[in-house]
């Protein structure tokens, strides 16, 4: 699945973190997820013996149960570092897998009980009072560019021009997307994941992104595991490497990091460009002391700078 996606996964497996997701884009931020009351259950779905198929399992990326009261609920979340064509179908599918594991066991259960009220419930095994876990699943998309996917099942099917009362009639499966590469309201966020989430859509817009590290002192003292998932997601590779350098009291300085990463990016850049010049000189038949000569008129470099690059 790739570094990117195992590190936002193993952020996300974190209750808080979890039900700050699910409370943000499914509740507008209200706290109707409660941490403590989410339990792992994350599992492979194994496909009944004599049902021919082309996968034979499936794996949720993550699954927990919520128990509140009475109720119990499945949320899901499924991440994406590349956009998936077929995302919406594949959700469903997990989301139809695991209805049919609950039914399964809701059937095997009536059997062993062999209470029915009716022949129609002894014949499917369910009786008429049974009832469903009723599943949730989000899809969150934290790649780079653009969802330019299907968001629904509707997306993937062709009606045909000249037949639209058929799309009106078909029976869609919606799919619940998060782009974090699209800004969104993040004060609403309970945990850092609103910090981690902030940062996203400017990994290609430097300008911003050092307005952001000047502005909100947040990132100088993110939590472990924020700062390194950030230090992933956004290729900060200085943090990976020297995590020490960077802490800062209880928490680790990622303002600094990212920085330091824009200054490096700025210095390759600007390096590139002199190596560049000097073989375009190089093409054209000019001799290294006449290049040497340009390179201290045009970019100020000393005597020492010179001979390294030449």
């Amino acid at each position: 699945m790739g570094i990117e996606n195992d590190a936002i996964l193993s952020y996300l497996e974190d209750s808080a973190r979890f039900a700050d997701l699910f409370n943000q884009f499914c509740f507008g931020g209200r706290e109707i997820v409660e941490p403590q009351k989410l339990t792992d259950a994350s599992e492979v779905y194994h496909t009944p013996p004599g049902r021919r198929r082309q996968r034979r399992q499936g794996i949720r990326d993550i699954k927990k149960r919520l128990e509140s009261g009475v109720c119990l609920k499945i949320l899901a979340v499924e991440a994406q570092n590349d956009v998936n064509y077929i995302m919406p179908w594949r959700i469903m599918e997990y989301d139809c897998m695991e209805y049919g594991k609950q039914i399964r066991r809701i059937q095997n259960a009536n059997r062993e009980a062999g209470e029915y009220a009716s022949a129609g419930e002894f014949l499917c095994g369910f009786r008429r009072e049974d009832r469903l876990v009723p599943v949730y699943t989000l899809c969150l998309y934290h790649g780079t560019g653009q969802w330019n996917g299907p968001r629904c099942l509707r997306d993937m099917a062709d009606f045909g021009a000249d037949a639209p009362e058929w799309e009106q009639c078909f029976s869609d499966y919606p799919m619940r997307l998060i782009c974090a590469s699209e800004p969104m309201d993040y004060t609403a966020f309970r945990t850092p994941l609103g910090a981690l989430f902030e940062l996203l859509p400017l990994r290609r817009d430097k300008t911003r992104l050092k307005k952001l590290m000047d502005e909100n002192p947040i990132y100088q003292k993110l939590d472990g595991d924020t700062a390194e998932t950030a230090s992933i997601l956004m290729g900060v590779n200085l943090f990976i490497k020297q995590r020490k350098k960077y802490k800062n009291g209880d928490g680790y300085n990622m303002c600094q990091a990212i920085k330091e990463m824009m200054e490096d990016s700025r210095t390759e850049g600007w390096e590139a460009g002199i190596r560049i010049f000097i073989q375009a000189n190089r093409d054209d038949g000019l001799e290294d002391d006449a290049i040497a000569d340009k390179l201290r008129k045009y970019y100020g470099l000393a005597k020492k700078e010179v001979l390294k690059f030449l």
